[in-house]
């Protein structure tokens, strides 16, 4: 029996259980109207403020995943969220294009579209992930009509729905599997994907070495949408350091129940509340050991992420002249890296013409310094427009790109950050402005931005320039 059978992937037998009265032999060339019929369309908001049809603006012919959720819950949501960020992150180009997420609140009268916005923005939710708000009855309609029984905010579940609005193909699945497994079942919705040779779901398994890393599985599965181990804060705190910065009581304590450190107003748990007010971590069922085993996984990774380096994200992406940047390339050399776009009105051209300046006054020292400028317009950004772009600029100065996921990994392993703006006339981004100075050694020496006093600036490239 196929994944998709286990997950009861079924077409019009689901609305069927719904809908009573229906023929369940409909001839195919009524199945739209049908499909209609069966589901509200009722008009909904974006966390944009605006007004959509839920079934010809977010169904009709589209790769769907749905799910229930509300801002202020302190129980599964974030747990899920940051478990759909990931796959968001794991889908990637498709997202916008082949596939929606739509996460539509059950507290329609707190959950304000400007509320919705804030909690998006903190879990990175990127073009094609629409969190939803509406009138209540029709919020209680669609609960009813999709599937999610519950009939108040703490009764909800780590389902989710996909579908194929086009054919009429559902399916439920728990957003507790693993993501690549996921990968495949929402793309796997669409009868024209074609996967690559290597996605095939017996090889979409987790393969977790838990003699070398204890706590792993867990920390995939409950902590990993969360936070990151020396990539910066994400939804939480980076855990980079934790034991470094916590005595490991507190920890055990926190770990195994939050709520309670909040009650007794802990004040460490209290500064993470005023740091991370969106999300606050909810009770995960962790218990004393299980809280072990996770500061030794994160110990563990501390520990890898001492041999590795931030510029090895970088490897594999194109430069502007076609090749392929191999991480060879980076090895040894002090480096300079700006994450930007050719159609930036301001800041990217700016620091561009900035960093140009300063290699021509480092003189023959230039040539010991890399000069990368990645893009985060994976859409526009093309060799040929990168290299069109760069005439203007240093030759020196090296241009990147790539699919949205490898440049989403390479802004993780800087800690830098950018989010795609629609605008009336296209689209831009907002971006970190920082410049990293990566060392001899690979690791982030220091950063800079067009404010960064110029004594300061020589003053950390003589550093990186003297390394041995």
């Amino acid at each position: 029996m196929s994944r998709s059978s286990l997950w009861v992937r079924r077409t019009i037998a689901l609305a069927l259980m719904i809908v009573a009265g229906l023929v369940a032999a409909a001839p195919a060339d009524a199945r739209v109207q049908w499909r209609k019929n069966s589901l509200p369309d009722v008009t909904l908001v974006t966390q944009h403020g605006k007004p959509v049809r839920f079934f010809d603006d977010l169904i009709k012919d589209k790769i769907f995943v749905v799910n229930f959720l509300y801002t202020s819950c302190g129980d599964i949501c974030p747990l899920a969220t940051a478990r759909f960020s990931m796959l968001q992150d794991a889908i990637g180009d498709a997202m916008g294009k082949e596939v929606f997420f739509y996460s539509i609140t059950v507290d329609p009268e707190i959950d304000t579209p400007e509320r919705l916005k804030a909690y998006a923005d903190t879990f990175g939710a990127g073009p094609g992930w629409l969190f939803l708000t509406g009138k209540p009855d029709d919020i209680r309609e669609l609960r009813t009509v999709l599937g999610d029984g519950g009939k108040g905010q703490t009764d909800h579940r780590n389902e989710f729905l996909l579908g194929n609005g086009r054919t009429g193909d559902f399916a439920k699945n728990s957003i507790l599997a693993d993501i690549p497994t996921l990968v495949f079942e929402v793309r796997g919705m669409d009868q024209n994907w074609t996967p690559p040779p290597s996605a095939k779901r017996t090889s979409y398994s987790f393969k977790l070495n838990f003699a070398a890393r204890k706590g792993e599985a867990l920390f995939t599965r409950m902590c990993a949408g969360c936070h990151t181990v020396g990539s910066g804060n994400k939804v939480g705190p980076d855990l980079a350091g934790l034991a470094e910065r916590r005595e490991r009581d507190w920890l055990v304590r926190f770990m195994t129940d939050p709520d309670k450190m909040r009650r007794q107003k802990d004040p460490i748990a209290l500064d993470l509340v005023a740091h991370f007010p969106t999300v606050r971590m909810p009770p995960l069922g962790i218990t004393a050991d299980t809280a072990d085993d996770l500061l030794a996984y994160i110990a563990n990774r501390e520990e890898q992420a001492k041999r590795q380096h931030p510029l090895d994200a970088l490897s594999g992406l194109t430069t502007h002249t076609g090749a392929t940047l191999h991480a060879e390339a980076l090895k040894g050399q002090p480096a300079v890296v700006f994450f930007g776009y050719t159609h930036c009105p301001d800041v990217c051209p700016t620091t561009l013409q900035d960093w140009s300046i300063v290699l021509e006054g480092l003189g023959k020292d230039a040539d010991r310094l890399k000069v990368l400028f990645v893009s985060i317009d994976t859409e526009r950004d093309t060799p040929a427009a990168l290299a069109s772009y760069l005439k203007s600029f240093d030759p020196r100065i090296t241009a990147l790109t790539g699919s949205a996921a490898q440049i989403a990994k390479a802004t993780r392993a800087f800690d830098a950050f950018h989010e795609k703006v629609a605008g009336a006339s296209g689209y831009t981004f907002d971006h970190t402005t920082n410049v990293y100075l990566i060392g001899r050694n690979g690791r982030v020496a220091g950063k800079a931005d067009l404010r960064t006093p110029e004594a300061d600036r020589h003053r950390m490239l003589s550093d990186l320039l003297s390394q041995r």
